[in-house]
């Protein structure tokens, strides 16, 4: 046997295994290197484009065909705060290496490694997502989700309202699918909210009849406070934000 057939011969017969496999970047990813135990929710270590390992959470079940990953969670107290008043594209990671439900955001680099890794096609907004139950407990009221197709302003900072088409968006029961509705991107002033006095008046013209006046939903919260949106309940409630994909 040639030395070259023999090579082809030990090639064909040992399994090759993929570096990448070792280093998944989103949660999705460590679903499809099937690393997930089972696709439990909890926590998982990924790796940003450094490889630099980091620890955050994954959640397969709560939305069937879905995994996300989690980028910022929020307390109501600290979604008011001036530090994390802030767009994505500013950096403003917490100090903790371990999800706080009531403190917790990634670089904008950690943000950005998942965001470009492949199957990442959407984001999403929740609230008081509950680590206890098996399926994170979402009953998709106070939710909303986008495709990154029709958002290509995530990490923008403009400080500027876009009329953007969202996929699927409930507020207090109130459901719109498909539909333009303005998201304000905040720059350094502002996290990336959605105002529904403006909704009310601009692009589809999406009417929340209970809103309060300049009610902010899924962050900033920076005027008045509307306790019947779940976010809001509390001064701990927590506003959940993640990035995601089909599989």
């Amino acid at each position: 046997m040639s030395i070259r057939l023999f090579i082809l011969v030990i090639m064909a017969v040992i399994p090759v295994t993929s570096s990448a496999a070792a280093f998944p970047k989103s949660c999705l990813q460590a679903k499809q290197f099937q690393l997930t135990n089972g696709d439990r929710n909890g926590y998982f270590l990924l790796y940003d484009d450094l490889q630099r390992p980091f620890t955050t959470y994954c959640d397969f079940k709560s939305d069937p065909g879905f995994v996300w990953t989690l980028i910022e969670s929020l307390s109501l107290t600290n979604s008011q705060s001036s530090k994390y008043r802030k767009s994505f594209n500013h950096n403003v990671p917490s100090p903790q290496c371990t999800p706080n439900w009531l403190e917790y955001r990634l670089s904008v680099s950690r943000m950005k490694s998942i965001k470009n890794t492949p199957g990442s096609t959407h984001y999403r907004a929740t609230c008081n997502f509950n680590i206890e139950s098996e399926v994170g407990g979402i009953d998709h009221r106070d939710y909303m989700r986008v495709s990154f197709c029709d958002d290509s302003h995530f990490f923008s900072g403009t400080r500027k309202d876009y009329c953007t088409r969202i996929e699927y968006i409930n507020v207090r029961g109130h459901i719109c699918r498909q539909c333009n509705i303005p998201i304000w991107d905040g720059g350094s002033r502002s996290h990336k909210v959605l105002n529904l006095q403006t909704a009310s008046t601009t692009c589809d013209k999406w009417i929340v009849p209970d809103r309060t006046a300049s009610e902010h939903v899924f962050g900033h919260y920076s005027t008045t406070i509307n306790s019947k949106f779940s976010c809001c309940n509390s001064s701990t409630s927590t506003t959940n934000w993640w990035i995601g994909g089909y599989y």
